[in-house]
């Protein structure tokens, strides 16, 4: 029996067709990570090419990790988040007025560190087409200007603490001289608050001769930050002999009072008795 070769054309165009047609849309997102600042909103982009409707189409962003991974699920032209990740509650939201240019993107109110991490957008058609990428993002906070307090004052030597709060990721914390030269020769205290930003502090102890200035410097690299504050240590030394000589001054003067006092009480004692 001979092939009929005259319908292989006719294949060829049905292949080429049901191809194409699985190779028409596309979801694309960001070509790199999403930046975040700590108690504001986000937006991790995603969108169909070319720009066709979504209203009628499973958008669904989860963290593939997590225990409870449903972040978003929109699903027959609304927003259906019972099984939600209860830490997203009320901070989700897509745009419905541009799902019908194809806009899947996610919207992210009040960001917090533990929001940090990867994100799947998956998208289901009405023909069962699936579409899905991957979004990260990465979190960041700038803490505040580092504060140096004087703990203590013994044998010559001055001890002092230097403390910065409300960073993430973890910064690096130095103890400079003069001179630039590094006093940091402790690990630092790294402590967390009830948001998960970073307070960061440690001490140095240092003699009392030789440099007068110091600096605690914070440094964050990702973030391309520094916060610097100074300390003047002789400004702080004088202030202890000048102390002592004026609760020295005011104690002799006191005395000197009490003595005028008694001296004037007997001066008049002895006019009324003779």
């Amino acid at each position: 029996m001979k092939a009929d070769w005259s319908v292989c054309p006719y294949l060829i165009l049905l292949i080429l067709h049901q191809t194409s047609r699985s190779e028409m849309f596309q979801l694309l997102g960001p070509a790199g990570p999403v930046i975040a600042v700590v108690g504001e909103d986000v937006v991790l982009p995603t969108h169909l090419k070319p720009n066709i409707s979504a209203e009628d189409m499973r958008i669904e962003w989860f963290r593939p990790q997590h225990r409870d991974p449903l972040v978003h699920l929109y699903l027959l032209g609304e927003s259906r988040n019972e099984p939600q990740n209860p830490s997203y509650s009320g901070r989700t939201a897509l745009f419905p007025e541009e799902l019908r240019e194809g806009n899947t993107s996610l919207r992210l109110s009040r960001v917090q560190v533990s929001d940090e991490g990867q994100y799947s957008c998956y998208i289901q058609s009405k023909s069962d087409n699936n579409y899905r990428i991957m979004v990260s993002l990465e979190v960041r906070a700038v803490g505040t200007e580092p504060v140096i307090f004087r703990e203590a004052d013994e044998g010559g030597e001055v001890g002092l603490l230097c403390e910065s709060k409300g960073w993430y990721p973890q910064p690096d914390l130095i103890w400079q001289d003069s001179g630039g030269h590094n006093l940091t020769t402790e690990k630092p205290e790294i402590l967390r608050d009830s948001l998960s930003l970073i307070a960061i502090r440690t001490r140095v102890v240092i003699k009392r001769e030789g440099s007068r200035r110091f600096t605690c410097r914070v440094l964050q690299q990702k973030l391309h930050e520094e916060k610097v504050t100074e300390f003047k240590l002789h400004d702080a030394c004088q202030s202890r002999p000048w102390r002592a000589a004026f609760a020295v001054t005011m104690t002799a003067l006191i005395l000197l009072g009490i003595v005028q006092c008694v001296f004037i009480h007997r001066w008049k004692k002895s006019l009324q008795h003779p």
